[in-house]
């Protein structure tokens, strides 16, 4: 059996009975017979109302019985006025005018052995208003907080920049140091790697300028043996080429200067085989 505490006398909607003992005691369980009487031994139960006063008289078991009779009575009583067992049971308590006419006081409803009350329409609707109104009024200093004020440019939204300041001023100072030392971290690693890069993209372009000037170092090599090869080659040549008799004049004239001398000497011989 579950004892309310003080708090749920105030609010009877937050209570839930339950009793394990009493229902292992009937062999036939709970059922719509005896749900009334399960019913009366939970702290809804009002001890005065006409119910009670019929439990008095033991002719009247039956559930049929005691609603023809309870019809009859004027007063506070308790009805069942839903059926579906074994797992559901809605009870009224109401106040009974004349045998037609009653004005309900609140209902009740057992469900898989707890009972519990419902709650009234007035509840339900200021429990939605206020939800409403608690909901709005969180949004409300939502949009509040993002407002700013300035004299030149009246109200404005607040900037990125503000909307920073305004959790750095929320947050802990430790977990804003936190923060900070692991952004440098982050950003101190991230300028080593680009220099790293840049170092490793320098000796490589170096390494290539190297590699291109001693390609045309080779170039230049190559060049000059061709040219002195040229060169040993043109002199080859030219002394295999019989030297003139004079170095100062040219072949011809040297020709011509010999044949002339030839045809002197012929003259002269014949002129004294003449003699």
């Amino acid at each position: 059996m579950t004892e309310p505490d003080e708090e749920a006398f105030s609010d009877p909607t937050t209570i839930t009975w339950r009793s394990i003992e009493w229902i292992q005691a009937q062999p036939e369980g709970l059922n719509s017979n005896n749900v009334l009487n399960y019913f009366a031994e939970s702290t809804f139960w009002d001890p005065l109302c006409n119910n009670a006063t019929l439990q008095m008289q033991t002719r009247y078991n039956d559930l049929k019985d005691l609603n023809i009779v309870l019809k009859k009575m004027k007063g506070i009583e308790f009805q069942v006025v839903l059926e579906k067992p074994p797992a559901l049971w809605v009870i009224r308590k109401q106040n009974r005018l004349t045998e037609w006419e009653v004005s309900p006081v609140a209902t009740f409803y057992v469900w898989n052995n707890n009972i519990y009350q419902a709650p009234n329409l007035y509840s339900i609707i200021g429990n939605r208003v206020l939800t409403s109104i608690h909901q709005l009024h969180l949004a409300f200093n939502k949009a509040y907080n993002q407002v700013e004020f300035h004299p030149a440019t009246g109200y404005t939204w607040k900037s990125e920049s503000s909307k920073a300041r305004m959790i750095q001023q929320q947050q802990p100072t430790e977990l804003v140091t936190f923060r900070n030392s692991v952004r440098q971290a982050i950003e101190h690693t991230a300028n080593k790697i680009k220099l790293q890069y840049s170092q490793l993209s320098s000796q490589q372009d170096d390494d290539d300028d190297d590699d291109k000037d001693k390609d045309k170092d080779k170039d230049n090599n190559n060049n000059q043996s061709s040219s002195t090869n040229t060169g040993l080659n043109i002199t080859d040549h030219l002394s295999s080429i019989p030297p003139p008799l004079n170095p100062g004049l040219p072949n011809d004239q040297m020709n011509k200067r010999r044949k002339k001398s030839e045809d002197v000497s012929k003259k002269k011989k014949k002129i004294d085989q003449i003699n």
